[in-house]
């Protein structure tokens, strides 16, 4: 299984909506890492670099409000505490 960590916080929403699962989620004062994991995520995160990622809008939009909620609330995602993240936003 591939994994990737990121503070480049549109790769993380391009991930995100490409149904690629958060796993992790971390604040260092004012940044912000997410981990991902999954089949194919080295592929879409090189297409996104390569500026040939497509998505559909607003699956990337959705990724967006989800991804700043988790970046501004107090929830930190951690590999333990993933499926009460899931559950409350799928």
């Amino acid at each position: 299984m591939q994994q990737i960590e990121t503070t480049e916080f549109f790769l993380a929403v391009f991930l995100h909506s490409e149904g690629i699962p958060l796993t992790g989620h971390t604040r260092d004062q004012q940044r912000s890492t997410f981990a991902f994991s999954g089949e194919g995520v080295n592929d879409l995160a090189l297409s996104f670099f390569n500026k040939t990622a497509q998505t559909n809008v607003a699956s990337f939009a959705k990724s967006i409000r989800q991804l700043k909620s988790i970046m501004y609330g107090t929830t930190t995602i951690q590999p333990g505490n993933y499926n009460e993240y899931r559950k409350e936003t799928v």
